[in-house]
């Protein structure tokens, strides 16, 4: 059989002949394998957007023909029940710091703007004497701009992850 060359690894690799080994895409090694899924799985979220919107109303009737599920779920999962209160905790963590951020903004730009206008002939796009943190400040009162994607955007994505994770 003909050796391919894997996307992620570069490594060459026989597609095992088991399974349609011609449509093999990757090496065996889990990182690769974990990658084309990561990758294939994004791709359907692409596809297919509207996939879970609006399931609701199916799920609640499936729940009210199955009264107790969730609840007896849970009790025989205590695993799933402390993940969840801790995935929770860090989507609460992070709504609140976003919440804390626009408030501390919003507090702080009455003095920015009265900073501002005491500098003479200030130009916009002039970086010598408007602080980028200024500006940064003053388009925040903009309702329009949501400064928290703007600063999520300019983090390296290293950082940004640490962030989210709160570690």
């Amino acid at each position: 059989m003909t050796r391919k060359k894997c996307p992620y690894c570069r490594s060459l690799f026989i597609p095992t002949p088991r399974g349609g080994g011609k449509n093999q895409k990757v090496c065996k090694k889990p990182p690769c394998k974990k990658a084309l899924k990561v990758e294939n799985n994004a791709r359907w979220r692409r596809e297919n957007p509207d996939h879970w919107r609006n399931d609701y109303p199916r799920v609640k009737q499936w729940l009210d023909q199955h009264p107790g599920y969730l609840k007896q779920y849970r009790a025989n999962h205590p695993e799933y029940v402390q993940k969840n209160r801790e995935a929770q905790k860090k989507r609460d963590q992070r709504k609140k710091v976003h919440l804390d951020i626009q408030a501390r903004i919003k507090g702080q730009l009455p003095e920015i703007t009265k900073q501002l206008r005491q500098i003479q002939n200030l130009d916009i796009q002039d970086t010598k004497t408007a602080q980028p943190l200024e500006m940064t400040f003053l388009l925040s009162s903009f309702p329009c701009l949501d400064i928290q994607i703007q600063i999520a955007k300019s983090i390296p994505l290293e950082q940004n992850k640490i962030i989210q994770t709160g570690g």
